[in-house]
């Protein structure tokens, strides 16, 4: 989409303004320059008009709309959103007012809303390439609304801009009932490992935007795939920062839930005091696993301690070696039975 000028609206300005700069001139320039000039007066009454007309970003910000932003990355991507908060001040009926329903309208003010994302994700069940674009909603009084991510990220919100067939859209359903919000909020909830939900909330309306993200990590291995790493483990833990005296102890690693587990120990003192451990595969990396905590069996945070198993002259595994994120040797395991 593209922002068009109103050839009308610059030429009131100009028709209103033009005598005003003629004779500004005429007191600095003689008659006859005047009239020389005049063509070139003309023209330049006309750019200035078109200079005055086009939107300042400072104003807007100082006036009633101030810029914010929001960020979330996970796993590795990150989804950046800036937008102008315009805020009720006292008025009803936002959607179906100001903002009318059948029309193209940026949700934010001023500068069109942005989002830039730096790999591809998934929004709304709809397929998004890495890049910048401008949002646009369709927003209607019933039904659900039409979303538009412009690539020509760059835009006033007025005049209304039409579609070039460069955009993506994709269809939301809208919470016309939700608690009354002041002021015109972009924000991330309900962060997992995997994705997001960027939610849009203003007045009484509030649109929530799924969003997946491409995972570094398989999240899930198969039992034939864990068969090699399953068994009992005679553990050397060195002297780290969780770890602050170094000390052994015999550790089990299993399947269960299609994930390959063990139970990672960090006091000498205590034999029970461990965490369950999950280990996520390195995709096309063989016995690259990194270390990930459970929680209810689930996944909830995911490290950067890597371990990398050890195999003998014949292939089986012997062992492995887990290396902090800084790759401090921290612990080894020696693998004493199936």
């Amino acid at each position: 989409m593209r922002d068009s000028d109103d050839p009308l609206l610059i030429y009131h300005c100009f028709k209103a303004d033009l005598p005003l700069i003629h004779r500004w001139f005429a007191q600095i320039l003689p008659p006859r320059s005047m009239t020389r000039f005049l063509p070139v007066l003309t023209v330049s009454g006309l750019l200035l008009c078109s200079l005055f007309l086009l939107p300042n970003e400072a104003d807007a910000q100082i006036a009633l709309s101030p810029r914010g932003s929001v960020s979330q990355t996970i796993d590795g991507t990150t989804i950046d959103v800036e937008y102008s908060r315009p805020r009720l001040r006292g008025r009803t009926g936002m959607f179906g007012g100001p903002i009318w329903w059948g029309h193209i309208w940026t949700p934010g003010a001023d500068w069109a809303t942005i989002i830039e994302v730096n790999n591809d994700i998934t929004l709304s069940g709809t397929e998004i390439p890495a890049g910048k674009y401008s949002i646009w909603m369709v927003v209607t009084e019933t039904g659900d609304w039409e979303v538009i991510l412009d690539p020509e990220w760059k835009q006033f919100h007025l005049p209304e801009p039409q579609k070039n067939g460069d955009e993506i859209t994709f269809w939301v359903t809208p919470n016309r009932e939700a608690p009354v919000e002041e002021t015109l909020t972009w924000e991330f909830v309900d962060n997992t490992n995997s994705g997001t939900k960027l939610r849009l909330h203003f007045e009484t309306h509030e649109v929530i935007l799924p969003i997946e993200v491409p995972s570094r990590l398989q999240m899930f291995v198969t039992q034939e795939e864990a068969a090699p790493y399953v068994g009992t483990y005679a553990m050397q833990v060195n002297e780290y920062v969780w770890t602050p005296r170094p000390f052994q102890y015999e550790m089990r690693m299993w399947f269960e839930s299609d994930q390959l587990r063990f139970n990672m120990q960090l006091s000498p003192d205590d034999p029970n005091f461990m965490f369950q451990t999950g280990m996520l595969p390195l995709p096309q990396a063989r016995g690259i696993y990194y270390v990930a905590f459970l929680e209810d069996g689930e996944v909830f945070q995911t490290l950067d301690d890597m371990v990398e198993f050890v195999y003998d002259d014949s292939g089986a595994v012997s062992g492995f070696e887990l290396r902090a994120e800084d790759d401090t040797l921290w612990m080894v395991g020696t693998r004493v039975s199936e």
